[in-house]
């Protein structure tokens, strides 16, 4: 079976779930964690927590995008994927950064039977932001350089690119 064999609306289905994935783990975080109050150390250190345990659904979600992307031989929609998959990763470095010192200033702020909890489940949160931030930059960097190859492969055979998210339904040959 080939690509163009595939239903349009199949397709765009697909597209629609990893795009729920992603808004719904957002919408779900930023509900849980509202009121936003960025300068509260304790109110930070709950939201990236949180946010590490996040991470894994938007993932999937822009996995889901860039698998069918490149399936479907639509190297716009992939390369869209790869630069959101790479801009999370950036985002990820700073956030690392600042939850390590979060933990390190709230186990400060704890009695001495409980800083040693409060130091393994920031290196357990710690390991889950590495996790995620090294899948969105192979899966950034390799969605990119695969929707670039795939754009010189169409070209040089004349072949359709298939098309995008919001394109109409092909027609039938």
């Amino acid at each position: 079976m080939k690509p163009q064999d595939i239903s349009y609306w199949f397709t765009r289905g697909i597209y629609l779930f990893g795009l729920a994935l992603i808004l719904t783990a957002a919408i779900d975080l930023f509900t849980t964690v509202w009121p936003l109050r960025p300068t509260d150390i304790a109110w930070r250190y709950g939201f990236l927590g949180l946010t590490a345990g996040y991470l894994q659904t938007p993932t999937l979600g822009l996995l889901i995008i860039a698998l069918t992307a490149a399936w479907q031989r639509q190297p716009i929609v992939l390369r869209i994927a790869g630069l959101a998959s790479l801009g999370g990763a950036l985002v990820l470095l700073p956030a690392m950064g600042m939850f390590a010192l979060d933990v390190l200033q709230i186990r400060e702020l704890r009695a001495a039977e409980g800083q040693a909890t409060v130091l393994a489940g920031g290196i357990f949160q710690e390991v889950k932001y590495l996790i995620a931030f090294l899948v969105l930059a192979f899966l950034g960097y390799g969605s990119v350089k695969t929707a670039s190859e795939l754009s010189y492969l169409l070209a040089l055979t004349g072949e359709r690119e298939g098309p995008g998210i919001v394109a109409a339904p092909r027609p039938v040959d």
